[in-house]
């Protein structure tokens, strides 16, 4: 399975003039749990942190657990610090780096670093830094007070207060990892990532229960660009226009393009008019 494709969001707007008339989503990912079914148990799990490169503790940790309820094991709700290490650098790469670059402005690359490096719960320093951080005053200032960028405000705002509770040890649920056995060798395990929850569900057959009979992989991109996703109605009658109401020499692209920043997809993304 090297050099695997992790798939594509693709987002296609009618317009007429400049007002969106219909919006076409499409979560174009290649099916993982049919190339894992028939497979070794034990093996098909190994396989997936490899796979997926984004979230792959997430995505690991999730696969072990599935397995474990399918043979009987329960895993109660807990926070696991590789998941929530993941989930923090997630949050402080979209916050200090990726987001900042998408809207013109300079990336706080050196602190991004130390953020990642970061063991969850032990950064109050680090988090006393990002509350003071002038960065997200800038974005807050570039993006107006209603409609999408309104929306890309408050997830900028909701990540930043995560990103500070998983460095200082805060209620947050990005991190917790559960898992419940389904029947006879069947099992699901949940695991809340930076983005939401990502759910693995597995089923077994084979002698002793080690081949994957069937493997269900939901992760949050495939629920927010699904067919019941928020995007068209988010966009369907407004205007595709650049930056909102707040004055900016710096272009911030279109409507929709902050739409789909809002919800971050895992994978690359492609917006066609």
């Amino acid at each position: 399975m090297t050099g695997f494709d992790a798939g594509r969001v693709r987002v296609r707007l009618t317009l007429r003039g400049d007002v969106i008339a219909a919006v076409d989503v499409s979560c174009e990912r290649p099916d993982v749990a049919a190339a894992l079914a028939g497979r070794p148990a034990d093996e098909a799990v190994a396989l997936v942190p490899l796979i997926y490169s984004l979230c792959g503790q997430a995505q690991g940790i999730a696969a072990r657990a599935a397995l474990g309820a399918a043979r009987g094991t329960a895993l109660a709700a807990h926070v696991d610090p590789r998941v929530a290490a993941e989930a923090a650098r997630e949050h402080a790469w979209k916050l200090l780096v990726d987001w900042p670059q998408q809207l013109g402005l300079a990336p706080d690359e050196a602190l991004f670093v130390r953020v990642a490096k970061a063991v969850p719960g032990t950064g109050a320093a680090l988090a006393a830094e990002l509350r003071a951080q002038p960065l997200f005053a800038a974005m807050a200032a570039m993006l107006g007070p209603t409609g999408i960028d309104a929306v890309l405000a408050a997830r900028i705002a909701v990540r930043r207060d995560e990103l500070i509770a998983l460095l200082t040890g805060g209620a947050t649920l990005a991190g917790t990892v559960a898992a419940e056995p389904l029947g006879e060798g069947r099992g699901r395990a949940t695991v809340e990532t930076a983005r939401g929850d990502l759910c693995h569900e597995i089923e077994l057959e084979g002698e002793g229960g080690d081949h994957i009979a069937a493997y269900h992989i939901v992760a949050p991109t495939d629920r927010l660009f699904g067919p019941d996703g928020p995007l068209p109605g988010w966009l369907v009658g407004g205007k595709e226009v650049g930056a909102g109401d707040a004055p900016t020499e710096v272009p911030l692209g279109d409507t929709a393009t902050r739409a789909i920043m809002a919800l971050d997809p895992c994978v690359p993304w492609i917006l066609e008019k």
